[in-house]
């Protein structure tokens, strides 16, 4: 007797198809309404759930494929409008389901696809039991220790700033008076510590702000639901600007800045840069998953170099494209330019002027 073959090939492409063909056919009969293209990009957490149910098909255990499945259903849900919570603040407050779904693993390992199915729905229940908790208990919780940050210009002619979050939110705008380096507040959690170097080369003043320690396991709440890094940056001086940030949002605003290079970087989470009205500078903003969104004052020159993974470019629709480079209009005959190197590996690029 013949011994029928089992199938263990991928689903992940599989089931690409068929939630890109059941799109179309649902917009071509006049169910779905306005561009079809629109809510393709809503749906791009189903890439991440289709890749989690695929590795636990074959067997590749729990924690992985419980990671990919429960960020993917958190976007998902954030996508719709249906967390009224920061989806990033979510994804960090919840991180204690892998210990679940690696307890799981340990004790159903990889015995059968049924078994492994059933420990998936049980570790899915607990997260989304932990989703009703932290909606209702949202409003309570830590209250943020907050640190003053303030280094003074001491005469420099220029500067090299680097401020590196491990993760929460992060905010860098401009200073409004031309004394100060940096000014602001840092929120700190638990055994977290602030640790800020300052140092003086040849007029370039060197200044770094990082946070080490006890950062993953409490995300601290504030009054708001935030955890926050404030800082403001003097507009006296060049500044060669860095930032990372391990997951959570990032607000970049270079308004009234003078910016001579840009390194920006975040892991999970959102990070959204506006640009100066005027400006002569290269740099890099860089994301791995969520959502990268660069606003632009009309008039800027930019060109923006787009390297993605999963995720989409959205430009204006005056701007120029060649071969993944996108230039606004007059950028080849204006003084000034802003020129952007913009990665992201799952999600989407959104480059958009200021007033749309």
């Amino acid at each position: 007797m013949e011994e029928r073959r089992r199938f263990r090939g991928s689903i992940f492409f599989p089931v690409v198809l068929i939630i890109l063909g059941v799109v179309f056919l649902l917009n071509n009969i006049g169910v779905l309404t306005g561009n079809v293209w629109d809510t393709v990009l809503q749906l791009w957490p189903v890439l991440l759930i289709a890749l989690g149910l695929d590795g636990i098909l074959r067997r590749q255990g729990l924690v992985g494929p419980v990671f990919l499945i429960g960020l993917g259903i958190v976007f998902l849900l954030a996508n719709y409008g249906l967390l009224a919570v920061n989806v990033w603040e979510v994804v960090l407050r919840l991180w204690p389901v892998l210990l679940v779904a690696i307890g799981l693993d340990i004790v159903i390992g990889r015995r059968s696809p049924l078994l492994s199915l059933a420990g998936l729905i049980l570790v899915l229940a607990v997260l989304a039991g932990a989703l009703w908790l932290y909606g209702v208990r949202f409003e309570t919780g830590q209250v943020l220790n907050s640190e003053q940050i303030t280094q003074a210009i001491d005469g420099a002619t220029s500067a090299s700033v680097t401020i590196e979050p491990a993760a929460g939110s992060l905010r860098i705008t401009a200073l409004r008076g031309p004394d100060g380096l940096v000014e602001g507040t840092v929120g700190r959690v638990g055994q977290e510590r602030v640790i800020s170097d300052y140092s003086m080369s040849g007029g370039t003043a060197v200044f770094t702000l990082r946070g080490t320690g006890g950062v993953f396991l409490s995300v601290p709440r504030g009054s708001q639901g935030q955890w926050a890094w404030d800082l403001a940056l003097t507009p006296a001086i060049p500044i060669d600007l860095n930032t990372s940030l391990g997951a959570g949002q990032s607000l970049v605003d270079l308004t009234n800045l003078d910016i001579s290079a840009l390194d920006v970087n975040l892991g999970v989470g959102q990070t959204t840069v506006i640009l100066p009205s005027e400006g002569d500078f290269e740099g890099k903003v860089e994301g791995a998953i969520g959502q990268t969104v660069i606003q632009v004052p009309k008039g800027t020159a930019l060109r923006i170099e787009s390297n993605t993974g999963l995720a989409s470019t959205n430009v204006p629709s005056d701007f120029v494209e060649q071969n993944g480079v996108f230039t606004s209009p007059g950028f080849t005959t204006a003084p000034q330019h802003v020129d952007l190197q913009v990665g992201q590996a799952i999600g989407n690029i959104d480059i958009r002027y200021m007033d749309q």
